[in-house]
């Protein structure tokens, strides 16, 4: 059987220690979002959450439309995210990662696998259309 990898993949340093995930044309305002009371924050097709900062090292991310062959240890999230435009980006606040790829159009189940659920070093976006 061949593996199926990952739609989407790095290891890069965060600086601001959190990646947003969002549909292309996402108008959600995340800056509300507070991680010292919330791991994570959705608004309209945006979602926020935090992971290992810059300073202390690179965060592994990947984005799995299939189940991985081995799952982290830590669900961080699971949530729907309206995804009209059927496409996603994965970045940074800063823009230094910034990634697009195909969602589902309509609507996406995301779940967020991590090593470490106060300082996630490594990270596995589980997408799958969400049911309508």
């Amino acid at each position: 059987m061949v593996a199926i990898p990952p739609t989407v993949a790095f290891l890069a340093k965060v600086e601001h220690g959190c990646l947003i995930l969002r549909d292309v044309g996402s108008d959600g305002d995340v800056s509300e979002w507070d991680p010292e009371s919330n791991a994570w924050y959705a608004d309209g097709g945006s979602l926020i959450f935090g992971v290992q900062a810059g300073v202390d090292g690179p965060v592994k991310c990947e984005v799995w439309k299939s189940q991985p062959p081995a799952m982290l240890p830590a669900k961080l999230l699971e949530v729907t995210l309206p995804c009209p435009s059927g496409w996603l980006v994965l970045q940074d606040p800063n823009e230094y990662v910034k990634l697009q790829f195909a969602g589902a159009r309509g609507a996406v189940l995301c779940s967020v696998r991590v090593d470490d659920l106060q300082f996630p070093a490594e990270v596995q976006i589980l997408l799958e259309a969400a049911a309508t």
